[in-house]
């Protein structure tokens, strides 16, 4: 049973497998859990709970913690199609720019192997800046007022914009990629956004900023005409938007 006030933001991304449910009662985050874990089961997946506080929901073991690539590659040599993991996140975050940077290394493993989590965050304890920074680091999430995600995506290093940006998003973003850190390849930094809806002059000078602080140009890679049209009106220096 979902709490009440809490909206499923469910857009396409490429990194899905991700998920982030933020709760303000435990039973709801307890349903979700158990239905994730439900999905496992039925792909072949092996399950693990990540935290005591979790051990022995529906018979699935708990781990103290865990490297998602080789929990993945054990899962797969011990004959299972991939690993789910279930996580109450909430007492995690001991400092929230190094957390939010490890969820996204987690989000990238999501990209990249057969791997899938599940990360709870309890309103009662995180205050909305918390659970936003974080939130916006998941393939997907369930916050209504984050209306973006930079997730990973399939190749190394590669990341993803999806959703919505508009101005009153682009400080979230910038701190977004400061804990991201995608990687300058070529003098580029650059950014899947096959699945972005909207983003307005104010982000695309946020995707700039970051990639010239590190010498770099941005070069976004979006469907959406408006975006090239308006980096070619406004002339934002160091980013370039490229059709796909």
């Amino acid at each position: 049973m979902r709490a009440a006030g809490e909206v499923t933001v469910v857009r396409p991304t490429g990194a899905g497998r991700h998920q982030c449910w933020a709760f303000t009662e435990r039973a709801g985050f307890l349903d979700r859990a158990r239905a994730f874990l439900a999905e496992g089961r039925a792909a072949g997946e092996q399950r693990w709970l990540v935290g005591a506080d979790l051990a022995g929901l529906d018979g699935v073991p708990a781990l103290p913690g865990f490297d998602p690539a080789a929990a993945t590659g054990a899962a797969l040599a011990a004959g299972f199609t991939g690993l789910r993991v279930v996580v109450d996140a909430t007492l995690l975050v001991r400092s929230r720019a190094d957390f939010a940077a490890y969820e996204h290394l987690v989000d990238r493993a999501a990209a990249d192997h057969p791997f899938s989590a599940l990360c709870g965050y309890d309103r009662r304890v995180l205050d909305s800046a918390a659970v936003a920074e974080l939130a916006c680091l998941h393939g997907t999430h369930n916050v209504a007022d984050v209306p973006f995600r930079l997730h990973g995506t399939a190749g190394p290093g590669a990341v993803a914009l999806s959703g919505e940006l508009d101005g009153a998003g682009s400080g979230l973003l910038a701190r977004a990629l400061d804990r991201a850190a995608p990687p300058v390849v070529d003098g580029e930094v650059v950014v899947d956004g096959a699945a972005l809806e909207f983003i307005d002059h104010r982000s695309l000078l946020r995707l700039a900023d970051y990639a010239r602080g590190r010498g770099a140009t941005a070069v976004l890679r979006t469907p959406l005409p408006a975006a090239a049209r308006l980096a070619d009106l406004l002339r934002v220096p160091g980013v370039r938007v490229e059709a796909r």
